[in-house]
């Protein structure tokens, strides 16, 4: 079980009892203020303030966090970016099924899946104009070289392949 995450509005009296928020799809969310509830003809009717900026938070607080991303925060992340389960499986090179079993909890743990949906959110919400200094200031605190992967030979050939205007594929 995750541990509790309570969120709220800067400035804003707290609630007498905090709002447990189960429509995010996760059992651990609890507002403080930012949320109003009338009683209407059909029931009470539930209003939360600054939703988008709240899932923004949700989002951040789960790649934050320390602990391993449980199946339905790896969900949540999936549904802010707007990806459909197969979508996110062509990204990650896998297939839907195996998104389905991580978002179920199938899987005792995520695995690479975990760090690389942490760092693709995180691609996500920056600005598209300083995407590279996120990304360049990530892969140097995992230690990744900012050098291609690819074997010296083959690169030397396709550099030298280009610069003789020839379009065969290198070896």
């Amino acid at each position: 079980m995750t541990k509790r995450a309570e969120f709220w509005i800067n400035g804003r009296d707290l609630l007498a009892e905090p709002y447990h928020y189960r429509a995010s799809g996760l059992d651990n969310i609890f507002l403080l203020n930012g949320v109003t509830t009338q009683n209407t003809s059909y029931g009470p009717m539930v209003t939360i303030e600054k939703l988008n900026g709240l899932h923004r938070a949700i989002g951040l607080h789960i790649i934050e966090k320390p602990e391993p991303m449980t199946g339905p925060e790896f969900r949540f992340l999936r549904k802010q970016m707007e990806l459909t389960q197969a979508e996110l499986a062509t990204m990650m090179r896998t297939s839907d099924q195996t998104i389905a079993n991580y978002e179920k909890g199938k899987t005792s743990e995520l695995g690479p899946a975990d760090p690389f949906m942490r760092i693709t959110y995180l691609l996500h919400i920056v600005p598209e104009e300083t995407r590279a200094e996120v990304l360049k200031a990530v892969t140097e605190r995992l230690g990744v070289s900012d050098r291609a992967r690819l074997p010296d030979m083959p690169r030397r050939k396709i550099v030298q392949r280009w610069q003789e205007g020839g379009a065969k594929k290198a070896a």
